[in-house]
C-alpha cells in the first residue's frame, strides 16, 4: 500500500481529496523518519575511539531504531486500514434492530482498532524521543543537531497520532476504555514533552 510509495507518490497521495494516508499516516511516517536520524547518529558515533566506551549502548540504539522506524513504517498502512474498516462499519445496515446490534458491536470494535493504531505509533514515538535524548548527550557531537532534530519530530509526530485516537474516543461507548486511554495518552504527552527537552538541553549546551 502506501508504504512502499515513493516520497513524491506519497506526498500526491497525501494531498488528494481521499481520506487516506491522513493523519495517523503522515504522522507514522514523521516517526519513521525521527527514528531514522537517531540511528544515523548513532552509526556515526559508533567505532570511533573517543565513544569506545558506550559501544555497546551506541549499538542497542541503532537495533531499537531500526525496529522502530520499520514497524512504524508498518502502521503507515495499518492506519489506512483501521480507518477504512470504520468508514465500512458506518456503512452497514440499520434497518431492523438485528442489524443495529451488529452494526454497532463492529462499529465499536472498529473504533478501537482505529483508536489502538495510532496509540501504538505515539508508543514508537516516545521511546524515540527517548533514543534522541541518549545520542544528543553522548553521541558525536558533529551531528548534535540531527539527534535535536530527531526528538522535535518524534514528539510532532506523537501529537498528530494522539489526535487520531482522540476523534475516535469520542464515538466509543467503553467508559472504561476511554477513561483508561486518556490516562495513557496524558502519560505519553508528559513523557514526549520531558524526552524532547532533555534532547534539547543537550544540543543547546553542545551548541553554546
Amino acid at each position: 500500500m502506501f508504504s512502499s510509495l515513493t516520497i513524491k507518490e506519497f506526498l500526491t497521495q497525501l494531498g488528494s481529496s481521499r481520506p487516506t494516508p491522513g493523519g495517523g499516516g503522515a504522522a507514522a511516517l514523521a516517526g519513521a523518519q525521527a527514528a531514522a536520524l537517531v540511528t544515523m547518529v548513532a552509526r556515526l558515533t559508533a567505532g570511533k575511539k573517543a565513544f569506545a566506551a558506550i559501544e555497546e549502548r551506541i549499538q542497542e540504539v541503532i537495533a531499537d531504531g531500526d525496529h522502530r522506524q520499520q514497524e512504524l513504517a508498518t502502521f503507515i498502512d495499518h492506519d489506512a486500514k483501521a480507518f477504512q474498516a470504520v468508514m465500512a462499519a458506518y456503512a452497514l445496515p440499520r434497518a431492523t434492530p438485528e442489524q443495529k446490534q451488529s452494526r454497532n458491536l463492529t462499529l465499536q470494535a472498529a473504533l478501537k482498532s482505529a483508536t489502538e493504531t495510532p496509540l501504538s505509533i505515539a508508543r514508537h514515538c516516545v521511546a524515540i524521543v527517548r533514543l534522541a535524548g541518549d545520542m544528543a548527550e553522548v553521541g558525536n557531537p558533529h551531528i548534535i543537531t540531527d539527534a535535536g532534530t530527531a526528538a522535535l519530530l518524534a514528539e510532532a509526530a506523537l501529537a498528530g497520532a494522539i489526535l487520531q485516537a482522540q476523534i475516535n474516543l469520542k464515538a466509543i461507548k467503553d467508559s472504561q476504555y476511554v477513561e483508561q486511554t486518556q490516562v495513557e495518552i496524558t502519560f505519553l504527552v508528559m513523557a514526549a514533552r520531558e524526552g524532547r527537552e532533555r534532547a534539547l538541553a543537550a544540543v543547546e549546551k553542545k551548541l553554546s
